[in-house]
């Protein structure tokens, strides 16, 4: 069937193939002279073929950029958001990982490995990686967007179909795993280009085990469960009082303030941020304070080191240099300031408190300072009863000791350490090099201080000729 149209003194005809398939009959056309020796129609088809394969390529992104805007529903996620760890976990067990081009392998170390199994040692994850990946979920044909900016990596996923619904339950569903993964687990983040990121997760460890003044531990305790409490919120707002709480701990090296942070995160269960101030600015400091979420704990560890001097000694440094690092009125600002964040309790650990100014761990900033002390006599014993004592899963291999006799031996050993000279890290890696027998460890405690006092005259005594020589 022919369609005639005029127009001049020759008419035009076209016929219905080409109504359907524009071109298609100048392709046929064009292939049969070809065929029969013609090159001129080569290159005629060649640049058909080519003006096709443009316009075909065009009208299918055209088309599909219509799909995505109006039948399509998408979800985003964010790679400094703890969304995105949730994400990535529950696709890495997923089956259409297997059949992906692109893939990213990952290290996911248990927390608890025997070292000796290769099979468990450093076990391999894999991941999609910088593409499009479709999936089936639920009835629901889902594709997984990783896209990869300055080498990190940016997910957001789309469902075909406008039921937004299907991606909040899968969301929901990484989230179920997610939690139940980090199940007695501290979740720890870190400053990592101006955003926070999750970085690691810690196994709890029990308040009790942390080795300090039995007094002071308590008291702490209580307070912070107090303020934590949803009627002492109630009771701060209806009053008109920041609902903050700061601590300050501080004292020697290894006395312990780290791992007690740690471990009252995990007694209220509460995620932890820990932060340095070194190279940190005041204005990216107001960023990450802003960005906290309302409960959890700030550990901002050794304070001291940040180059914040008493306010009357480095005012001058400070106005100077305000721009290269954290100020003391740009921490004090956000540590109760109008950029500070409520809900929040802030720890702060030092080595030296004299070195801090007093407008910093005044009370409202600071309102407990608990002092952690080297060990004595009864820290000490704590310590020998901690590596010492008797579990229904370890027994001593080759002695069987009695609590009666841990008990006896933790008096003697104490009794051998002198007080106020060790911190509590340094004896606990002594009783962990012996911590197979507590004989053994009783009777070579003596030589061990003796050395260790060697040791620290002879630096000092070299320490004092470094002064004399004006070295």
């Amino acid at each position: 069937m022919n369609f005639i149209s005029g127009g001049g003194s020759s008419p035009a005809q076209m016929s219905l193939i080409d109504i359907l398939f524009p071109g298609l009959s100048v392709v046929s056309a064009s292939v049969q002279q070809l065929l029969a020796g013609n090159l001129d129609s080569y290159t005629r088809l060649f640049c058909t073929l080519g003006v096709f394969v443009l316009f075909t390529r065009y009208a299918v992104r055209y088309v599909w950029d219509l799909v995505r805007s109006y039948f399509m529903s998408t979800l985003h996620v964010s790679y400094y958001d703890e969304a995105y760890d949730m994400l990535v976990d529950w696709i890495a067990q997923q089956p259409f990982v297997h059949n992906a081009q692109s893939l990213i392998a990952r290290v996911r170390s248990p927390q608890r490995t025997t070292i000796q199994n290769q099979a468990k040692k450093k076990p391999l994850t894999f991941s999609p990686w910088d593409g499009s990946f479709p999936f089936w979920y639920k009835g629901h044909l889902l594709i997984l967007y990783c896209m990869v900016k300055d080498h990190r990596e940016d997910i957001y996923i789309s469902s075909i179909g406008l039921y937004p619904n299907i991606l909040k339950e899968l969301v929901e569903e990484c989230r179920g795993r997610y939690l139940n993964n980090i199940n007695k687990k501290i979740t720890v983040f870190e400053h990592r280009e101006g955003e926070w990121k999750k970085t690691r997760l810690r196994a709890i460890r029990p308040i009790s085990t942390v080795i300090m003044d039995k007094q002071v531990q308590d008291d702490l305790l209580g307070d912070m469960k107090d303020f934590l409490d949803e009627d002492t919120q109630k009771w701060y707002a209806d009053r008109g009082i920041p609902y903050q709480r700061g601590y300050l701990l501080y004292g020697p090296p290894g006395t312990g303030k780290s791992s007690f942070s740690l471990s009252l995160a995990g007694e209220f269960e509460l995620d932890i941020y820990t932060l340095q101030l070194s190279g940190i600015s005041d204005s990216k400091l107001m960023k990450l304070f802003a960005e906290l979420p309302p409960h959890c704990i700030v550990l901002l560890e050794d304070v001291d080191a940040a180059g914040m001097g008493r306010r009357d000694d480095a005012d001058t440094d400070q106005e100077n240099n305000s721009g290269s690092g954290v100020t003391l009125s740009g921490l004090l600002n956000v540590v109760d300031g109008v950029s500070s964040q409520e809900g929040r309790v802030l720890i702060m650990t030092t080595n030296h408190i004299e070195h801090l100014d007093e407008a910093l761990i005044r009370p409202g900033r600071a309102d407990k300072r608990v002092h952690f002390k080297l060990a004595d006599g009864k820290i000490s014993a704590q310590l020998f009863h901690t590596v010492f004592k008797q579990t229904p899963d370890h027994k001593q291999a080759k002695k069987q000791s009695s609590d009666e006799t841990i008990e006896r031996l933790a008096k003697d050993f104490a009794s051998k350490v002198p007080d106020q000279i060790f911190s509590p890290a340094e004896v606990l890696s002594f009783l962990l090099e012996r911590k197979n027998s507590p004989f053994d460890a009783v009777t070579a405690v003596e030589g061990w201080v003796a050395k260790a006092k060697e040791t620290a005259s002879q630096l000092k005594r070299e320490g004092s000729w470094v002064q004399e020589s004006g070295c």
